[in-house]
């Protein structure tokens, strides 16, 4: 476009002028020692857009970010980050990102590096004639100009790109289109399309592919047509690809786009990306069946949330370090140990066997005649207790046996001692490989779960015998499993986790083992396949209307269908786990499943569920970290905890706790149904209860510890074992007045020394920061120091009016919720 000589000659003076003041150090900050980043506003003209097609637009404008103590002559230069905003950004779009850059550099999890944010409008960061050549100015003019006034490694090596939304879309076609200036890239939830852009998008609105849209515009643009390019040449750009999976739903444009409008969704464009760079063999390169497929190097994560910055920060930080070769975070990069998961209290396993009806007369299944499976019961378990548990029927693999899930019980017993979910009963059923539904191979397997070991398992142990009561989880064939048993019979489960599920949403691979087991006709019958799949299912599903919450997880790094090579056809990679997944994401949460009216633009009433999309394979590193998050979720979504089942709690404010130590069965009731928690509580009951939930040694001391506790009192062992950990100390008188209510100040004295004899750091407080209560001067001095400790940890709390009252006497709703929050502080 045309310029004066003397408009140019002052634009490229103000810009000289306006870096060198912003930009670099002066002597006195070099001397003085830079204690901070410094992030500056650079505006300079740019050849490429003084030379397009847009008049009056010949400036490029970014902020600069230079690391805390930049040096400007070290001697190893700065790698750069350019960072591309989303629609309607500007310079100033990464700002709340600068905190978490200082933070990572400062701790060493990424080395220091300069960032350079450009503004571009809404130009979609390619060359128009509505925006301007924003993409030469970026890539000519930009990086040659940090790369002159800057201390940078001036080369692919030391350049990495990053875009969130819109510029997720600019980085991915920098990336393929400029892999002689990136060394890696990252795309922060990117507005991508494989194909055509929805009518409704900012691609087809704004004008940056023609004004009116020009599809020939967006197919030249568009990363397929950057890729044809990017296979005939020698340079590797590695993509970390990171999405949410609660980003905006196409769907809720209604009649402005089709039925199957969920396809344009970012986590199925994600997928679809993945597919095309890595699970492909997109260089067309040779290699051995089997074998990997030599995809150009790629890595996906989808987790929780929506289009924010909040989901952004987090592939922020893991995006720099893969492209830095940093190890990411452990909950997007998994690894199992089995040394992690050291539970102090375990359950019981064992294994049972049950001769089934609907097995009885299916004698050629391999299965037989009868069912084994394997029975977890938590700790503390106790036919006795009242307590009610929920039961988790757990679905192996493809060859499952009895040890199938012997990795796991140590992970269940961890997660119930620490709270994180409620004690439950498992129920692991052994049947092969039966893919979990009746044929005349295997035996009527699903009838024999559905109809038969479920009223079983409820009939012989105290279960919740609803659907609420019933979760399912499953791995490999399992998720297949678990996913049909939700759909076709919502009325009995209330939740399910698939690790990895199995699942296809058409037909089954020729190589699979749905194919080739057996378990859909030998040989394998298409119909019966099309009969029992969850296409199917999930129309009997929406017709009743009961929601099943689902987790579904699986691993980028799973099993590639491509590397079977001849057995199967060239987009064999749509059978690939993390592609299934999305698919049943999309047709299970992201569609209207159950037709239920909405508002346009409002969210989409789907059944409930979470995706996730995680780094590994077809492992314990993705099933255990799925194992972990998705039994919380399932209880928080509908499955409830077990309950004790008293009458008089029901409405009580102390019911949570009660419940939560009768399930453990450190309490118990009073008979009739009742736990009676406004009655006193004694000495001796409550040092029981301490005795019985930290496990300590009852073994009696050969004499008597006090006159008052006869040879055969029933809390002679507890009592004892308490004397023994420093918990029950004599008075003087040698007394213990065991049948004497518990005071409130005692308790706490009980609580103190529980604490110290499991190792519990005491509080330290500070001069005057421990509660002052107004009757603080009635409060014994030998209890006065255990009071101030509980009460600051919260264990016990003062009265409204400020007093402690430390002679009233407690109730055994005082004591299970003392006893629980200690449980909570202690282990």
């Amino acid at each position: 476009m045309y310029r004066s000589k003397k408009k140019l000659a002052a634009a490229l003076l103000a810009a000289v002028m306006t870096f060198s003041v912003a930009g670099q150090m002066n002597p006195a900050a070099q001397a003085a020692g830079l204690t901070s980043r410094t992030t500056d506003v650079v505006t300079f003209a740019s050849n490429a857009l003084a030379q397009d097609r847009k008049p009056g637009n010949d400036e490029l404008t970014y902020k600069l970010y230079l690391p805390k103590g930049y040096d400007e002559n070290r001697k190893e230069g700065y790698p750069v980050l350019y960072l591309l905003h989303g629609s309607w950004g500007d310079e100033k779009g990464w700002d709340d990102f600068w905190s978490t850059l200082d933070e990572m550099i400062e701790s060493g999890s990424i080395d220091p590096v300069i960032a350079v944010a450009p503004a571009s409008g809404n130009s979609y960061w390619v060359d128009s004639d509505k925006y301007g050549a924003y993409e030469s100015a970026v890539t000519k003019d930009l990086i040659a100009k940090i790369d002159k006034e800057h201390n940078t490694i001036a080369n692919r090596g030391g350049r990495y790109l990053m875009g969130y939304s819109m510029g997720g879309y600019g980085a991915l076609r920098y990336g393929m289109a400029y892999p002689q200036l990136f060394g890696a890239v990252t795309l922060l939830s990117p507005a991508i399309q494989k194909n055509e852009p929805p009518a409704t998008s900012g691609a087809v609105e704004r004008g940056s592919f023609g004004d009116p849209y020009d599809p020939s515009l967006w197919t030249a643009n568009n990363y397929p047509t950057a890729i044809e390019s990017y296979v005939k040449q020698p340079y590797r750009v590695p993509v970390y690809i990171f999405a949410g999976d609660d980003d905006w739903n196409h769907l809720s444009e209604k009649e402005d786009l089709p039925a199957d409008s969920y396809k344009y969704n970012m986590e199925v464009q994600a997928v679809e990306l993945y597919q095309e760079l890595h699970r492909k063999n997109l260089f067309g390169l040779p290699f051995e069946k089997w074998e990997d497929v030599p995809g150009s190097p790629a890595e996906l994560r989808i987790i929780d949330g929506g289009h924010d910055t909040d989901l952004w920060l987090t592939g922020f930080r893991d995006g720099l370090r893969y492209m830095m070769g940093k190890p990411e975070s452990a909950e997007l990069d998994p690894s199992y140990k089995a040394e992690n998961y050291a539970p102090k209290r375990q359950g019981t396993v064992t294994t049972e066997t049950a001769k089934l009806a609907s097995l009885a007369g299916n004698t050629e299944g391999s299965v037989g005649t009868e069912l084994s499976y394997r029975l977890y019961l938590p700790h503390g378990y106790t036919e006795k207790a009242l307590t009610r548990y929920p039961v988790m029927y757990l679905l192996h693999g493809s060859g499952g046996t009895e040890t199938s899930w012997d990795q796991f019980w140590p992970i269940l017993d961890s997660m119930i001692e620490s709270k994180k979910i409620p004690p439950v009963i498992a129920v692991a059923p052994v049947t092969g490989n039966s893919y979990w539904v009746d044929s005349g191979k295997f035996g009527d397997v699903e009838s024999a779960v559905i109809r038969d070991l479920i009223p079983l398992i409820d009939d012989t142990y105290p279960t919740l015998a609803s659907r609420e009561g019933r979760g399912l989880v499953g791995f490999s064939m399992g998720g297949y499993g678990a996913l049909r048993y939700s759909l076709a019979y919502p009325e009995l489960f209330g939740g399910a986790s698939l690790l990895s599920p199995a699942i296809q949403d058409g037909e089954a691979p020729a190589t699979s083992g749905a194919v080739e087991r057996g378990s859909f006709g030998e040989p394998f019958d298409p119909a019966r396949w099309a009969e029992l799949n969850y296409p199917q299912a999930l129309k009997a599903y929406a017709e009743k209307k009961l929601p099943v919450p689902m987790y579904i997880i699986a691993g980028d790094d799973d099993w590639n269908h491509l590397s079977e090579q001849e057995d199967l056809p060239k987009d064999a990679n749509r059978y690939n786990m993390e592609v299934q997944a999305i698919s049943l994401y999309q047709q299970l949460h992201r569609s209207n499943v159950f037709g239920y009216s909405f508002e346009k633009w409002e969210d989409v009433p789907g059944s409930p569920a979470e995706l996730r999309i995680v780094n590994g394979g077809h492992s314990m590193s993705v099933w255990a970290e799925g194992f972990e998050q998705g039994l919380p979720y399932l209880f928080k979504n509908g499955l409830e905890a077990g309950t004790a089942g008293f009458k008089d709690i029901e409405k009580h404010w102390a019911r949570a706790d009660i419940e939560a130590l009768a399930a453990q069965a450190i309490v118990a009731g009073r008979g009739e149904g009742r736990f009676a928690p406004e009655a006193d509580i004694t000495r001796a009951e409550f040092v029981s209860l301490l005795v019985r939930a930290f496990d300590l040694n009852a073994e009696a001391e050969e004499a008597d510890p006090f006159f008052d506790v006869a040879q055969d009192a029933w809390y002679g062992d507890a009592l004892a074992a308490a004397m023994k950990a420093g918990i029950a100390q004599g008075n003087g008188d040698g007394k213990f007045w065991p049948d004497k209510p518990i005071t409130r100040e005692e308790m706490a004295v009980f609580a103190s020394r529980a604490m110290e004899a499991r190792g519990a750091a005491p509080v330290k407080s500070e001069p005057g920061s421990a509660a002052s209560f107004n009757d603080e001067a009635q409060i014994s001095a030998w209890a006065l120091p255990a009071v101030k400790q509980t009460t600051e940890l919260g264990l016990l709390q003062g009265y409204p009016d400020g007093t402690f009252g430390p002679a009233i006497q407690a109730t055994r709703a005082h004591a299970a919720v003392i006893l629980n929050r200690l449980l909570g502080i202690i282990e």
